[in-house]
């Protein structure tokens, strides 16, 4: 190719991909070996107690890095019975996926570890997944398609484990206050809800997200000292975000999701819906309160919540951030004359926002859904992508 100071940057992007994938089949061609050695019983042979040691002599691996290669080469690579019999892959999908160069090993390590717990149907999916997200989204995604696979959960046993209480430590140490806590996923959520927003970074913020996260700590203290009861915001409850199916709320059965993508208990749920007020969200209402129009181009609350109902977080393909990380796009922009509707607005965390202004990706509704087509040096097709790990 060209001398990589005179290549433009689809040249370097497109001789980068090339590398990388001939790299990727190599990484299959060295798990095939592993797993050559491993059927052979090669340590044995060699007088080690294992591979790892043999290993560890000879390509200088730490142990780490063995079980890991080990471990994955049992799965993608064929084994031979005591009589000669070729049993193929435990993964035959990824295996493939791997030997043509479209899967990292560290794709292989979450989707391995995924499909110990998911029946071998899923295992095409999974892998449709990870051909096109990196991998700590494609476990969000394998997480979420093993709850979608057992909403309900196992079947409850006798006696019912006993809940684990909350904890708190408490200690000062040289002139300062340690705190450790152990908490339900409840109480978790509604404190996550108070710290998150007093968290944000501001402009020109040098403080790390520890350091922010500890000052908006401190600033709840001091909006509880500072409230009459049990107020602690305009003179309203902490507010959660649950979406939840209404006739699985009556029922009683199976869970509802937090705006941070874990799943809650019905039977808390319930116990919220107790001491809290529900606001109902039609989506495709016609109602004034969801359609501002082109009178402003801020969202009020009522618009927000059909939002977050709709997305779910961040609509963007693979990412997982929760609503409260996300701000409204105009997909349309309201300055060329879009409305500021459901229609024309998608939730995007900060950096997909910024993607969204400054690059090449374009987001339309397809089936009023935001979609997403990547550029044509990702896609050549372009073809439109939804966040599969929000379900709508």
């Amino acid at each position: 190719m060209t001398a990589l100071g005179l290549a433009s940057p689809l040249e370097l992007l497109d001789e980068l991909k090339r590398k990388v994938r001939a790299l990727h089949q190599l990484q299959f061609q060295v798990l095939e070996i592993i797993g050559a050695l491993d059927q052979q019983g090669a340590a044995e042979t060699l007088g080690y107690k294992d591979l790892i040691e043999v290993f560890k002599h000879t390509l200088r691996w730490d142990p780490k890095v063995s079980r890991r290669k080990i471990k994955q080469a049992q799965a993608l690579c064929p084994t031979i019975t005591p009589t000669g019999s070729r049993i193929g892959p435990a993964l035959p999908g990824v295996a493939a996926a791997m030997a043509e160069g479209e899967l990292s090993e560290d794709h292989v390590e979450v989707l391995a570890e995924a499909m110990a717990g998911l029946p071998s149907v899923a295992e095409e999916h999974v892998v449709g997944y990870a051909l096109q997200h990196e991998p700590r989204s494609a476990k969000a995604f394998c997480k979420e398609l093993a709850y979608r696979l057992d909403q309900d959960g196992p079947e409850p046993k006798e006696p019912e484990p006993v809940q684990p209480k909350n904890s708190l430590r408490r200690q000062w140490r040289a002139g300062r206050y340690l705190l450790s806590a152990d908490l339900d996923a409840e109480t978790g959520a509604k404190l996550d809800a108070l710290i998150a927003p007093l968290a944000k970074p501001e402009p020109h913020d040098m403080r790390f997200a520890p350091e922010r996260e500890g000052d908006a700590l401190c600033e709840v203290v001091d909006l509880a000292l500072r409230s009459s009861g049990d107020r602690i915001y305009s003179g309203e409850r902490v507010q959660l975000t649950v979406t939840v199916d209404y006739d699985r709320l009556r029922k009683g059965i199976g869970s509802a999701l937090l705006d941070n993508g874990d799943h809650l208990p019905m039977s808390q749920v319930r116990k919220i819906a107790c001491d809290a007020g529900i606001i109902p969200a039609l989506l495709g209402s016609r109602s004034q309160i969801y359609d501002v129009g082109r009178k402003t181009r801020t969202i009020n609350a009522g618009l927000r919540r059909v939002l977050v109902a709709r997305d779910k977080g961040c609509a963007f393909p693979g990412c997982t951030r929760p609503p409260k990380h996300c701000e409204a796009h105009h997909i349309r922009f309201w300055s060329d004359g879009g409305e500021t509707n459901a229609a024309n607005l998608v939730l995007l965390c900060r950096r997909h926002h910024d993607l969204a202004h400054h690059s090449e990706w374009q987001i339309q509704m397809l089936g009023g859904l935001p979609a997403f087509r990547p550029p044509a040096y990702i896609d050549p097709l372009r073809r439109p992508r939804t966040n599969a790990i929000h379900v709508a």
